[in-house]
């Protein structure tokens, strides 16, 4: 299931967050996708995408996170994945997602970070590959 669990606002500095529950299949990729369409229809382009109750992510899945982040970013926008944990994470660091999204243990972290990305002019030649680590 995924929800828009933020507040529809005018304010560009307020990033989207879309909640993914249960799993992240064909099925829900679709919803998925159509929801960042939404959201960038919106002029919305900054998304966190919060995986604290996704309980299992498939390859159309993990299609779906590659085509909206790279929609976003063709807007100069972005995606940050925040609350991974358990078999989800461990996917994403087999698979080596976990250096290609910029992953946040918390939906506040990510704010903050775009926050702090808006601060700081952006440098293309040293692109931020995100890793986290789990504490």
């Amino acid at each position: 299931m995924i929800t828009i669990t933020s507040p529809s606002s005018l304010n560009a500095d307020v990033p989207a967050v879309l909640q993914v529950a249960g799993r992240l299949d064909s099925q829900a990729s679709v919803a998925l996708l159509g929801s960042v369409q939404r959201l960038i229809e919106e002029e919305k382009h900054e998304i966190i995408i919060d995986f604290d109750k996704l309980e299992i992510v498939s390859s159309e899945g993990l299609a779906a996170l590659i085509q909206s982040k790279s929609q976003l970013r063709k807007l100069n926008g972005a995606l940050r994945l925040a609350n991974l944990h358990g078999p989800v994470l461990e996917v994403f660091q087999l698979v080596h997602f976990d250096r290609l999204f910029d992953l946040h243990p918390s939906i506040e972290e990510a704010v903050e970070q775009f926050a702090t990305d808006r601060k700081t002019p952006c440098d293309d030649s040293s692109d931020r590959l995100g890793g986290f680590t789990p504490r």
